[in-house]
């Protein structure tokens, strides 16, 4: 055998034997994690309303409101 395989079989053997004497039991762990998301959407707002497309179909929620100038306000939530 090379001096490589001699060095990893004891590390292969603790591992047998750890996941024999954990068989069965349950662990749980903690992970934090971060995501970053990436979108651009296009809104275009005429007098008939609104319409927006996102890049990757992102659920999006139209408010359209008027307001007493009589101008249209529109909210686009994401």
């Amino acid at each position: 055998m090379t001096p490589l395989k001699l060095a990893v079989l004891p590390a292969l053997l603790a591992l047998s034997v750890c996941q024999t004497t954990t068989a069965g039991t349950v662990s749980s762990a903690t992970l934090q994690a971060t995501f970053v998301v990436h979108e651009a959407c296009t809104i275009v707002s005429q007098r008939g309303g609104a319409q927006v497309r996102c890049q990757h179909n992102t659920p999006y929620l139209l408010h359209q409101q008027a307001m007493p100038s009589g101008a249209g306000l529109v909210t686009v939530t994401f």
